[in-house]
């Protein structure tokens, strides 16, 4: 709908980094993915500026961790790593894996965005050699049965509104033993980290292990960190003093219209 609202004279857009963050998360547990190597070329493999650029025209950041910037707990430090095609083949050498290996990407069925990000992903795979194919799912099914149940393919969506705006409420769901979010991981260190911040009343240090868990998590490649969408408007121009909300909750009060 962006288009038609741009091209009415009588409106306008108000866009904003919201809470929501995607990911295609790798299932660390089962086939070429259990390997870290593999799972950084998948991430080398990707050029997601472009996707970004093309399929959201340009209406969500990239992300290094599963959090936008917005989040109690991002580090503006934490570098993503980089397209790099030739850098992902040679990784995808080192781990042993030839050309013409199969993943499976399960995604939901009703997320249209998705499914055409995932198609442009599965394209860039391609190109490093691996082939991918999509298994759509509905909704519920992928929630409740597929993700929390360890079933999944080689890799899996993930869509997550950190509405808090605290890495924790993320982080926790998503990387702590037994966590119906984590079927795969079970890491001690990454426990510890998780449980060591949540008693602390001291803002900069629960800041800081929140970052290091950002990192650690990175550094394993748990996932396929994709995008943090913008949350978007569309406002007629006789709307004054609107701010657009990064959580959907609009304030109205001082707000006129002419």
């Amino acid at each position: 709908m962006l288009p038609v609202i741009q091209n009415d004279s009588k409106l306008e857009i108000a866009s904003v980094p919201g809470p929501t963050v995607d990911a295609l998360r790798f299932n660390t547990r089962d086939g070429i993915t259990a390997d870290p190597r593999v799972r950084k070329a998948i991430i080398m493999a990707i050029d997601r500026a472009t996707i970004i650029k093309s399929i959201l025209v340009g209406q969500a950041v990239e992300i290094t961790s599963f959090q936008g910037a917005s989040s109690f707990g991002y580090d503006p430090e934490l570098k993503a790593l980089p397209y790099d095609p030739e850098g992902a083949k040679k990784l995808l050498a080192e781990a042993g894996v030839k050309p013409g290996a199969t993943i499976q990407i399960d995604i939901r069925g009703n997320d249209t965005t998705m499914n055409e990000v995932s198609q442009v992903i599965a394209s860039y795979l391609q190109m490093v050699g691996i082939t991918a194919t999509l298994k759509p799912y509905e909704t519920n099914v992928l929630l409740n049965d597929i993700i929390p149940q360890g079933k999944t393919g080689a890799m899996f969506e993930q869509k997550w509104g950190g509405w808090t705006f605290d890495f924790d409420n993320t982080a926790y769901a998503m990387y702590h033993s037994g966590e119906k979010w984590n079927p795969y991981e079970k890491d001690a260190t990454l426990d510890k980290l998780l449980e060591s911040q949540r008693p602390l009343t001291d803002r900069a240090e629960r800041e800081k292990i929140l970052k290091e868990i950002g990192k650690y998590v990175a550094d394993k490649a748990l996932e396929l960190p994709l995008y943090n969408s913008n949350a978007i408007y569309g406002i007629s121009k006789r709307v004054k003093g609107f701010v657009p909300a990064p959580d959907n909750r609009i304030k109205l009060n001082e707000v006129t219209v002419e």
